[in-house]
């Protein structure tokens, strides 16, 4: 198979991007389909894909579709579901075609619109290719979630900002530091693009051994900037090549708690992990059954020490966990027990138990 033959070997970290992919999709599809109108939401993809890999692995593009389809309640509650799919090489576009064709079987192509389904697949660049696609198809104003998978490089802000104006819409980005790191002394305008202005050149004064973090939340806060209240970022380490940054942006903590799930109920995978940048130690957790929460007890421990008389309630432990780390408020009050049983805080009640309203503080 030549270099650039269709289909291509799935990347080291596809597997897992796409396990978190395919959890979210069974969440968000449901949520959207029951709460506005009937369905009236669009699922869009800039950077598509053929739809399938060398391994027979799906696409992101057959995966949402699958999402739709394994909802058994999807007959009766889709009205008007579009799925937007763009890439650039022509004959992905043709192969994705064939692959859509074959997730909605037995139903045709043709029949979808009756079922109240639209899909349209174009060939062209993302941008404007995506927000022509979405403009014919009057998405706007209606809830979306737009998945700008990109092999690493990013997209133009401006698109993202659009995304992020829009009511109840939701985006996915990936993106490899790497790549910016290295043209950040050059005047490279693709990065001032993506980042909406100049200032992640100064990634060029940062000690090397901390470019990566630092561009990474810089393009957090950017994210957050345009529009989304909710981001939720961490990076994707394979045993080897390069970690791949995804980050999520949402209007509404709900979006945010789901994505959390989505992230932690991917398989056990040998060799793969999660690093949170947000974490200055960046310790790649393990993908595994029971989360390694190490690093959650630490981060309490380290967020305590700041907070006035080192004392916190469990309700701001679990809000922290979840808008400031990786992990999710149901993993906070285990570690706060052990933390009292090991005797690193003290609870306020008198049978030193913690309870969802107790009240904790550094020993």
């Amino acid at each position: 198979m030549g270099e650039n033959a269709l289909p291509w070997q799935a990347a080291e970290h596809t597997k897992i991007k796409h396990e978190v992919y395919a959890h979210y999709m069974s969440k968000w599809l449901p949520i959207l389909l029951k709460g506005f109108g009937g369905g009236d939401i669009t699922y869009a993809e800039g950077f598509a894909g053929p739809g399938i890999y060398a391994g027979g692995e799906p696409g992101s593009p057959v995966i949402a579709i699958k999402a739709l389809i394994n909802d058994p309640a999807w007959r009766t509650r889709v009205k008007n579901l579009r799925f937007l799919f763009v890439d650039k090489d022509p004959e992905c576009t043709a192969l994705l075609r064939e692959r859509v064709a074959v997730a909605f079987e037995p139903v045709p192509l043709g029949d979808l619109s009756s079922r109240g389904i639209v899909v349209d697949i174009e060939t062209g660049e993302c941008d404007p290719t995506l927000l022509h696609l979405l403009d014919r198809h009057r998405a706007w104003g209606r809830p979306m979630l737009v998945v700008l998978d990109t092999w690493g490089a990013s997209v133009p802000l401006d698109l993202v900002r659009k995304v992020a104006a829009n009511p109840s819409s939701e985006v996915i980005i990936t993106i490899q530091p790497q790549y910016f790191v290295r043209f950040a002394d050059a005047d490279h305008a693709y990065g001032d693009r993506v980042f909406g202005s100049t200032g992640w050149r100064d990634v060029a004064k940062q000690p090397p051994e901390n470019k990566a973090r630092w561009l990474l939340q810089h393009y957090r806060e950017t994210i957050r900037e345009v529009g989304f209240d909710f981001v939720l970022d961490f990076e994707l380490v394979p045993l080897r090549g390069q970690p791949l940054y995804l980050v999520f942006g949402t209007g509404h903590p709900q979006g945010l708690k789901k994505m959390k799930e989505a992230m932690w109920e991917v398989d056990d995978v040998a060799g793969y992990g999660y690093r949170d940048p947000r974490d200055p130690d960046q310790q790649v957790l393990d993908i595994r059954m029971e989360p390694d929460t190490a690093a959650l007890r630490r981060q309490i421990h380290d967020h305590l020490k700041a907070q006035p008389d080192r004392t916190a309630t469990v309700h701001d432990l679990r809000q922290f966990a979840l808008y400031r780390t990786v992990y999710k408020e149901s993993h906070v009050l285990p570690v706060l027990q052990e933390m009292v049983h090991k005797r690193e805080l003290l609870t306020d009640r008198q049978d030193g138990g913690v309870s969802f309203s107790s009240t904790v503080r550094l020993h």
